[in-house]
């Protein structure tokens, strides 16, 4: 195959895949791995992790290692084809939706996503959470479905995340308008025991024991003005 036949077979994908193609979608399209390497050594693509290709034309933005993994949980199914809540995919969720966010400053180099059954990575660097999402629980960034930021500081309340931590994204979101103060209230209090609040269910607690780990109070941040919408 000329290298012209192939990079325009390929650009079907990477033009709207953030500049990435898998290399089952190559085949899909007629692009062998032979080809496909070829090209690499040509300088047209890069390999971004195993199986997932980026053009190097294309801009590198803070989400392709996100990007790249989303897209290997269901690696020959093109992206502008999957609905949000893919039963063979998955979302971006945890601390990777956090920073995605530009919440908080967790330190995890792993992209972690969670899916609708339980799978099994073996990428070290991918970290495969199982849990069944509702559409309220999701949202996009540039095409790529993340949870929502409330959804995302209830996943890491369950994994006991430091608390400091969790305050930090929290007044974070709530100063970006990403989530409402009082009904992150309502949602927190499954957690109150974890984090030491002996006043089961309580959110309002929770909140306040949270936001003391950083010097602030519930009701402090309540009264912060909200942002003006782009």
């Amino acid at each position: 195959m000329k290298t012209s036949d192939a990079l325009l077979l390929l650009s079907a994908f990477t033009s709207a895949q953030w500049g990435l193609v898998t290399s089952r979608q190559a085949k899909g399209a007629g692009v062998d791995g032979v080809t496909l390497h070829r090209l690499e050594k040509a300088g047209h693509f890069d390999r971004v992790r195993h199986g997932v290709y980026a053009a190097t034309i294309a801009v590198v933005t803070e989400a392709r290692n996100e990007q790249a993994a989303w897209l290997m949980l269901n690696a020959a199914e093109p992206a502008w084809k999957r609905p949000l809540l893919e039963p063979a995919g998955g979302v971006i969720s945890h601390g990777s939706a956090a920073r995605l966010h530009g919440l908080g400053e967790l330190v995890d180099d792993r992209v972690v996503l969670t899916t609708p059954r339980r799978r099994t990575s073996r990428d070290p660097n991918v970290r495969l959470m199982t849990a069944e999402l509702l559409e309220d629980d999701v949202t996009t960034i540039d095409g790529l479905p993340v949870t929502t930021a409330l959804r995302t500081i209830l996943d890491l309340l369950d994994q006991r995340t430091d608390g400091s931590h969790i305050a930090t994204i929290i007044q974070e979101a709530v100063e970006a308008d990403l989530v409402r103060i009082d009904v992150l209230a309502e949602r927190i209090g499954p957690y109150a025991l974890r984090y030491g609040v002996r006043r089961p269910e309580d959110g309002g607690a929770l909140l306040d024991h949270l936001l003391a780990e950083i010097g602030i109070s519930a009701a402090h941040l309540a009264r912060q003005p909200t942002p003006p919408r782009p």
